[in-house]
């Protein structure tokens, strides 16, 4: 039998949380949507995620600074980055911080299911 995985969801607009959501839930994996960066740092499942789908920009702590708090707390967690701003400079930065996927939005639920698949296979 074959591991449920658990994505961690995080972006400050409703809808899109909860469409991407209903992505990972269609095939069968587990998600933890949170609002923000703050509400999952805090939260106890963050040591349950396998992986995590975040947007960059948002109120208070932004993808980028969520990523540094990862880090900051040992979490090896593998990310993908959403963004409707995708400048040559986020990307930059993004690779700087080892984010393994950036992504514009909106994004190709296809796409994003075989980006997240793809690192969770890793």
């Amino acid at each position: 039998m074959s591991q449920i995985h658990t994505i961690g969801v995080v972006d400050d607009d409703e809808e899109v949380r909860d469409s991407i959501a209903a992505v990972f839930r269609s095939e069968g994996m587990s998600v933890c949507a949170f609002p923000n960066a703050e509400s999952l740092l805090t939260s106890p499942l963050i040591d349950t995620l396998d992986c995590l789908v975040t947007d960059l920009h948002m109120p208070g702590i932004d993808g980028f600074g969520l990523r540094r708090e990862l880090i900051d707390q040992g979490k090896q967690l593998p990310v993908v980055m959403m963004t409707a701003f995708a400048t040559p400079e986020a990307r930059d930065i993004a690779d700087s911080l080892g984010i393994e996927e950036f992504l514009e939005k909106p994004a190709d639920p296809d796409v994003l299911l075989k980006v997240v698949r793809s690192l969770l296979a890793n």
